[in-house]
This record gives structure tokens, sequence and C-alpha cells, in this order.
């Protein structure tokens, strides 16, 4: 113990005093800058330029690009619900209106009629022919790094926005993310600088890269609800797109070959794809829940979703019953199992639609980010289109199978030179017969 003693104690007072400097250092650096800090971030239409100055932060949104603007506005958090926003917007005397709204939904935003920090406009802000720089300022709310979101909306004739604060707002056709650095030590140019500043040339010119200030959404961190319903994604995208389809097929391809085919299929369907939906059904519920502007079953998504996860349980009850349960008077083959095929393929086609809806709307819509996974929608196309390829392909073996069914050729567990008795036939997906008390899997 007291040799223990003698080590940590000294690593722990090493440790105290480089944390305090490490703090005291990062504090002079703050309190060492001289002059306007600040940083910047550029989209495809729109740059926003942020300048600390003592308790107040002045935001320049400026317009770049070929499209003219029809409001153009800045979030400050990650995610569009819940988080307070300034838009401004050009009006036709040359005039800027200022608007501070917010949203519970991913909806039109309404006037925020107590904001947190109130954005007045700068006096600078004014547009010649939708051209010319929208300005304002507002408290510092004394965090250096700071999240945003922007959004830009171009100019529609059909829908032109009134100058009153509360006029209704087009749908924006540009949104990102930022992560600014007020910390930056920034160079003011002597020269007067263009309205509409190049990727390369803001406003304000950060003495680092401007790389470094550029979030991508994937970059930013994930709320609590985002996280849930990430992997919420993962599970039901593994077991619909992934365990059922191989049961189906195993099923297909290898029922004329071994009668292990039966227990690797209802393996898949079941035991394996089971617990993945049963388990991301739990977490799409709790994302939900954990979330201040999503609610149950309110969009097309969570409603085809609900009706999936009831068409798998029937599909399983429909499996065993099939399984379990064998016609005694039946002179062919059974129509549930029939059922059970149409209803197995109707499913993986439902899931590859659900996870497509997941990937291309739910994602974006209820987190406000655009790709859910680099990549993801590229495997989806190609999976949808090979899985069918893999099925389809494999009704070649039909023909083999309905000779090992009517006893023609030996089968892979029985051989009999009579038909099986009635009822006693494989659907596409899965069931087993009882041939002279053995379990005849074809």
């Amino acid at each position: 113990m007291a040799l223990m003693a003698s080590v940590l104690l000294p690593a722990l007072a090493l440790f105290s005093v480089s944390a305090s400097a490490t703090v005291a250092g990062s504090t002079n650096a703050l309190r060492q800058t001289d002059g306007p800090t600040g940083d910047f971030h550029c989209g495809r239409n729109m740059c926003v330029n942020a300048t600390l100055s003592g308790n107040v932060v002045n935001y320049s949104l400026t317009h770049i690009g070929g499209v003219d603007p029809g409001w153009l506005g800045i979030g400050f958090g990650t995610s569009m619900t819940y988080t307070p926003m300034v838009v401004m917007w050009p009006n036709s005397d040359g005039s800027v209106t200022l608007s501070q709204r917010i949203t519970s939904t991913y909806s039109m935003p309404h006037t925020d009629s107590r904001p947190p920090r109130t954005a007045v406009l700068s006096s600078g802000s004014r547009v010649a022919g939708g051209t010319g720089e929208f300005a304002f300022s507002i408290p510092w709310d004394h965090n250096t790094k700071t999240d945003l979101i922007y959004a830009f909306a171009a100019k529609n004739i059909n829908h032109l926005t009134t100058s009153a604060p509360d006029s209704a707002m087009q749908p924006h056709m540009e949104t990102g993310y930022a992560h600014l650095d007020l910390s930056k030590p920034i160079v003011v140019a002597d020269e007067v600088v263009s309205p509409k500043p190049s990727l390369s040339a803001p406003k304000s010119s950060p003495t680092k890269s401007s790389s470094a200030s550029t979030l991508t959404s994937a970059a930013l961190p994930l709320s609590a609800s985002q996280r849930f319903a990430f992997v919420h994604a993962i599970f039901c995208t593994v077991g619909f797109l992934v365990f059922l389809p191989a049961g189906a097929l195993v099923a297909r391809w290898a029922r004329t070959f071994t009668p292990a085919w039966y227990t690797a299929h209802w393996i898949a369907q079941f035991a394996a794809a089971g617990p993945a939906i049963l388990i991301g059904v739990v977490l799409g519920v709790e994302a939900v829940n954990k979330s201040r502007s999503v609610v149950h079953l309110n969009d097309a998504h969570k409603k085809w979703g609900a009706a999936l996860v009831a068409l798998y349980a029937l599909q399983c009850a429909l499996g065993a019953f099939i399984h379990w349960i064998k016609p005694k008077n039946s002179t062919g083959r059974p129509l549930q199992n029939y059922l059970h095929a149409v209803v197995g393929i109707v499913l993986v086609g439902l899931g590859f639609y659900q996870v497509g809806s997941g990937l291309t709307t739910e994602w974006p819509q209820m987190t406000g980010r655009e790709e859910f996974i680099p990549g993801a929608e590229i495997a989806w196309y190609i999976w949808a289109m090979l899985l069918p390829i893999l099925y389809f392909a494999g009704l070649s073996l039909l023909p083999k199978q309905l000779k090992q069914e009517r006893g023609v050729v030996p089968g892979p567990q029985v051989t009999t030179e009579k038909p099986l008795p009635s009822g006693e036939y494989s659907s596409l997906l899965a069931e087993s017969a009882d041939v002279e008390g053995e379990d005849y899997q074809d």
C-alpha cells in the first residue's frame, strides 16, 4: 500500500498541475487574443460569418451562387426541432426582415414570441435585386464552440413573403450544419469585400483553413433520440433485409439437397430475425419517447412499421400451423402453404420498402440530417435488385422438388414410390411433412 501510494500520489499531483496549466493556458489564450475573433462556414448557396465582439456576436448571412434568395436562416443547435432560429429575407423596397422562429415539428417554423436571445437587425442590412448582406447581432451565450444549422430558400414568384415577421415561408432548397469556433483570431481585410464572397474569400478570413470550421451532419453528435433511432434502423434492417431473405433463400435453394434446410430456415426466420425485429421495434418506440417533437404513429413510416411487425407475427404463426397441423383429407397442396409463400414474399418486399423509406424520408425528417450511413442507399438498391434474381433463379429447382414430392426421384431424406400422403407438400418458404413417422423436410 505504501509503495502504491508513493507512486499514485506524485502522479496525481503531476496530473493536477498539468490540468491546471492546460486550463490556465486555454484561458490565457482567449484573454490574450486582441481584436475580433470568429469563424465562418459556406454552403452551396450561402455563407455564415460570425464575429465575436465583447459580449455580442455579429452574424452575416451572405447569398452566393446564381439562385435568387427567398430567405436565409440559421438555428442555434443541431436539429430543426426546438432550435431557436433567426430567419431573414429581402423585401421589394430593399429592406430586410428579421424573424425569430421556432418549431416543435418538421414543418414551417412559427414566430418565437419569447426567444432565449433577442436578435437585432444590423443597420447595414439592405439588399438590391435580392443580393446583399443579411446581418444581425445577438448576445453571446459565452460558448466559443457553436453548432449551427442553416437553410436557404430560393425566391419563388408564386410564394412571395411579405415584410411582416410572421409571414408564411416557402420550403428551403438547401440545409446544412456548421461548427463555428468563435475563439479563432480573424483578419479583417482593409479593402471592401464583395457582398457575394466566394468560398475562399469570406468577409472574415480565419487564420486556419476553412475546413477546420466545416462540419458535416454525420460528424455532429447524435441526440439520445437520434441514437435510439440509429440503432433501431440497424436492427430492423438486419432482421427484415438479412435474416428473412436468408431464410427464404435457404428454403428455395437447399430443400432438394438436404433435409437440414428446414432447420436453417426457421432459425433464420424466427430465432434470428425475431429478436432482431423485436429489439428494433423497442428501440424505435424509445426513440419516439425520447424525442420532444415526434409522436407515435404520426406518419406513414411508423404506421407501415406497425403493420409490418403484425404481418411478421402472422407469418410466424402460419408457418407453425403448417408445420404442426396437417390436413387429413386434402387431395393436393394445402391452401395455407401457398398463402405462407405469398405472405413471405410480400413480407420481404414490404421490408425493403420500409427500410428504404426510413433511409430516405424518416431519418432526414426526424433528425434533420442527410445521409444515414455513407453508401447505405446504394447498398439498398443493389440488394433490392439482387435478391429477386437469386430467389427466382432458385425456381429452376422446382421441377426436381415436385418430382421428389411425387416420389419419382429420391428426396433428401426418404424415398417413396408413391405420392406423399395428402397435405404433405412443401410451400415455397417452409414446412415439413411426416412420412411414416419421419419428419420429412423437402
